[in-house]
Parts: structure tokens; C-alpha cells; sequence
């Protein structure tokens, strides 16, 4: 097992059976180059998981609602589409690993054996918001889900799961290897 601190969270990943784009030497050569990256990917029951974590738990007092939803009308918030960019780019950079386009074959080398044919993804994005806007995340996830559809469908997905952290860590899918870090 290899052991993750990030984001107030702890992960036990499977030797192996795990990734993160950012340690990938074919990310690591593109990631200049205006693209971003879920943080985690693990293969578990036949399934590709990529988990994006993001807590704002400590931005209690400067974060509105405006922040993250958003609304008719007005521009995209910036950390709403951080995770369209963040969901995007991997899915873009696995169907490249998939297609065996140029870019798409050194992603693949390094991607792990099971992860280098394709697999049904499972996309979730997991947030930490402070207490006051956590009654926001259906409309986060609704609006995520709106601005993905046709990008996540090209890759057989039907949705995004957006979850807060107590969900998460409480999930049996994810218990025994995702924790609360302390």
C-alpha cells in the first residue's frame, strides 16, 4: 500500500493498482501546457476510479456560494471551472492513453498494466466546504454534471459524483482505504 496525505484526507492506495497523473513522466512533459489533472486513479472491481479532492474547509469566512455554482448570466466561478478543466483533461488524457495517439502511448507506458485498456470510469470529485455553503453541493454537482455531459458521455460516463468528505469516508466502497487524515 502507498500512503497519501492531501487535502485533510488520508488514502491507502494498492501498490500497483493506483496513479496519479502528476507523478506520470508523460504528464509531467504536457503538464506546462495548460492542462490539469484529477488527483488520484485506482483500479478497483474492473473499474477505473479518479477521485479530484478539494477541501475549502479553512476558507470559512471568504467563500460564498458565488464561488462555486454558477449562476445564468454571470462568468463561470474560477473554482467551478478548475474542476471542468480538472475532469476534462484526465478523461482526455485516457481516451489519448486508449486511442494509442502519440501523447496517448507514453501516458499509457506509464499508467498501470490494468489501467492501460479500457475499463468503465467511475469520475467523483470529493469537497470539504464549510458548513454554511455544504447545503450547496446538490447544485454544485447539478452544474458540474450540466457542463460535462456531452464531455463525459464521449467517455461512456454517465455522471460525475460529487460528494462532501463525511459522505466519502463513511461510503463502503471507500472506507477501508480513504480516511479522515488526523
Amino acid at each position: 500500500m502507498t500512503i497519501y496525505i492531501e487535502s485533510g484526507l488520508r488514502l491507502d492506495l494498492p501498490d500497483g493498482q493506483h496513479f496519479r497523473f502528476a507523478d506520470l513522466p508523460a504528464y509531467k512533459k504536457l503538464s506546462g501546457q495548460h492542462l490539469k489533472e484529477m488527483d488520484f486513479g485506482w483500479i478497483a472491481g474492473k473499474k477505473l476510479f479518479l477521485l479530484e479532492i478539494r477541501s475549502y474547509a479553512q476558507m470559512t469566512e471568504a467563500l460564498a456560494v458565488s464561488d462555486f455554482v454558477p449562476v445564468k448570466g454571470l462568468p463561470v466561478p474560477y473554482r467551478f471551472q478548475v474542476l471542468v478543466e480538472k475532469v476534462t483533461d484526465s478523461l482526455m488524457m485516457l481516451l489519448a492513453a486508449w486511442a494509442d495517439s502519440d501523447h496517448g502511448q507514453a501516458i499509457r507506458a506509464d499508467l498501470p498494466a490494468a489501467a492501460r485498456n479500457r475499463l468503465p470510469l467511475k469520475l467523483i470529485v470529493a469537497v470539504d466546504l464549510p458548513a454554511k455553503l455544504s447545503v450547496h453541493l446538490l447544485g454544485l454537482r447539478d452544474s458540474l454534471n450540466e457542463h460535462l455531459r456531452g464531455r463525459i458521455a464521449l467517455a461512456d460516463v454517465g455522471s460525475v459524483v460529487l460528494i462532501d468528505y463525511a459522505r466519502l469516508v463513511a461510503n463502503p466502497m471507500f472506507n477501508g482505504f480513504i480516511k479522515v487524515a488526523v
